[in-house]
């Protein structure tokens, strides 16, 4: 399943991008990380719950950095299991930032995920339904950071 969204942010493209690279006002801004470890300076450990229809899980997962472009454009890879449901996940993310005026960066993000165990079961329509209120959630919370400055 691709995941695609742009968000317009009330931010210069280098606090945007300030904001991307440090892990803790990230994981802040995506619903269910409850633990996030920095391992090196392109690799992050951490913790998700998921819940998808009636079924939740919770991933160990692990993020790389694999390609950075700063401030312009950010790729990732994540893999993660849940040792109760059996599932698995992987993701490829993209992020590319584009000034649109002085103060302002659109952030265009997507997300190709792949989902394989009991959480894959329940479909494609549930998933989708549930990454759109994540993405959601992640875009309200994104501007409350930049905003706070937290």
């Amino acid at each position: 399943m691709t995941f695609e969204d742009k968000l317009l942010l009330n931010a210069p493209a280098a606090e945007v991008w300030d904001l991307l690279l440090d892990v803790n006002r990230f994981a802040a801004c995506m619903p269910g990380v409850e633990q996030v470890t920095q391992i090196d300076d392109h690799t992050f450990d951490g913790v998700m719950t998921a819940r998808v229809g009636p079924m939740s899980g919770k991933f160990a997962f692990r993020a790389k950095i694999v390609e950075s472009d700063p401030p312009r454009q950010l790729a990732a890879n994540v893999e993660g299991a849940d040792s109760v449901t059996k599932s698995k996940l992987t993701a490829d993310m993209g992020m590319t930032l584009t000034p649109r005026g002085e103060n302002q960066t659109e952030l265009a993000h997507r997300a190709t995920v792949e989902m394989h165990g009991r959480l894959a079961i329940l479909g494609d329509m549930v998933m989708r339904a549930t990454a759109s209120l994540l993405i959601d959630e992640f875009g309200k919370r994104l501007r409350q950071q930049l905003e706070t400055g937290k």
